[in-house]
């Protein structure tokens, strides 16, 4: 499982033996196309890898964009807790690998440099979308 943890950005900078140890704590999860893998106002509880298929995300009633393989859902659930902003459905199948809160929370106690890397990636993740839509916003 570890060569598709290399094809995600958000864990471009973890080295083999850091995604191998990510490996041991995520979980498969599929879903059929038109399923929903979670809703707004939910409590936000797991990160998602998409290996596999396409995800929409859906915000009050309108489609916002479609997520396929190599992209990530939900990181900052690791490290805020909170309401999902959004809705996601299966827009295919999809197979997804899925850190939850609590597999989460057992990294940082058995592996906290790691989680600390993971969560590092996950801010700057994060600061370069904020990034990218004040940058559009003054173009516009």
């Amino acid at each position: 499982m570890t060569q598709g943890l290399d094809g995600f950005p958000l864990l471009s900078e973890l080295t083999a033996d850091e995604r191998s140890a990510l490996e041991g704590c995520l979980e498969l999860r599929e879903l059929d196309g038109g399923s929903v893998l979670y809703r707004t106002g939910e409590e936000a509880d797991a990160l998602y890898f998409v290996l596999e298929g396409l995800v929409s995300i859906r915000a009050d009633g309108q489609s916002l964009a479609d997520l396929g393989p190599g992209e990530v859902l939900g990181a900052l659930s690791t490290v805020s807790i909170g309401k999902r902003e959004c809705t996601v459905v299966g827009a295919t199948s999809v197979r997804l690998l899925t850190l939850s809160r609590e597999a989460y929370l057992r990294l940082r106690d058995d592996l906290p440099a790691l989680a600390l890397r993971l969560q590092e990636a996950i801010l700057r993740s994060f600061s370069n979308l904020v990034r990218g839509v004040l940058e559009d916003s003054r173009a516009a």
